[in-house]
């Protein structure tokens, strides 16, 4: 009997010990084939959140990459000579859509090629000459310092329009210098270098070729002297000029960025779109603009 009652306990627990190691096995088996699916669901859930990204960034339109390209690095397109350009292109990344729709519809809206550069950077040629030049007549709501000024047609027909509106308010604006030819400037140029020496004339007179006066654009407004900003013609300008597409090109404080030191009487006509467009993204300040507009025109798509 106690041989086979030993006989038993060993067939019993043999059997015990093959139960147990299966359903470790199972359960083994079990875990893995687990691991397996989970790893499988987290692959799939990876690969799904990176091609939601990649299309997120697929999404970016052609000239949404553009400016993105021109705007995130350093140097900027515009003079940072202020420290304004990180804050003047973040705000712009910030809201690209609205910026490109303002910018589009100002380029759209130049039908007259009013933002060509000319600056110490940019020279026109020698051989630049506006096509469309008209002289100034005094039978119009301004006057004039001298018989030889002269304008581009547009520009002339947006400055009478302007002196009309001062004329009503009591104000007789008065146009003392306009277009100037590359040879002409080389004149004006040489006299203040010969008057105040090379580095004092820079800061107040163009050398040829990087003059506004060049564009037919521009008007210099009454005796060109600081005290202008004073009298009741400069201060209309200051608070109306705007209104009727014409910009201050060389603010107060800005030297730095414009190249040349405060000139209250110094206007240069852009069209109410684009000087709208300058007052909401660039800081109401004509050189940013305009830099950011001749980087954009010569950038790849």
């Amino acid at each position: 009997m106690k041989r086979y009652f030993t006989v038993f306990c060993l067939i019993a627990c043999f059997g015990v010990c093959f139960i147990s190691c299966s359903k470790k096995v199972t359960v083994m088996n079990d875990a893995s084939r687990f691991d397996s699916v989970d790893s499988k669901e987290a692959i799939e859930k990876t690969s799904v959140s990176r091609a939601s990204k990649n299309s997120h960034e697929e999404t970016y339109s052609a000239d949404e990459k553009k400016l993105i390209s021109l705007l995130s690095i350093r140097p900027y397109i515009i003079s940072d000579a202020k420290g304004e350009a990180s804050e003047i292109a973040d705000r712009i990344l910030a809201n690209k859509q609205e910026f490109l729709k303002d910018l589009n519809a100002v380029l759209l809206n130049d039908t007259e090629d009013l933002f060509v550069k000319a600056d110490k950077n940019t020279h026109l040629s020698k051989d630049f000459i506006p096509k469309d030049l008209v002289s100034l007549h005094t039978d119009k709501n301004y006057d004039i310092y001298r018989n030889d000024l002269s304008l581009r047609i547009p520009v002339e027909i947006a400055l009478n329009k302007m002196a009309t509106a001062a004329a009503i308010e009591g104000i007789r604006l008065v146009a003392s210098s306009t277009y100037r030819s590359y040879d002409y400037q080389i004149t004006v140029y040489n006299r203040n270098v010969a008057e105040m020496g090379k580095e004092a004339a820079d800061r107040v007179s163009a050398q040829p070729g990087t003059s506004q006066h060049q564009l037919g654009t521009v008007v210099d407004f009454g005796s060109i002297t600081d005290d202008y900003a004073n009298t009741k013609a400069g201060q209309w300008l200051a608070k109306n000029a705007a209104t009727y597409g014409w910009s201050l090109s060389f603010p107060k404080g800005y030297e730095d960025v414009t190249g040349y030191q405060w000139e209250c009487w110094h206007y240069r006509y852009l069209g109410v779109p684009a000087v709208k467009f300058q007052q909401k993204w660039f800081k109401n300040i004509q050189q940013y603009m305009i830099e950011f507009i001749y980087g954009w025109k010569n950038a790849k798509s």
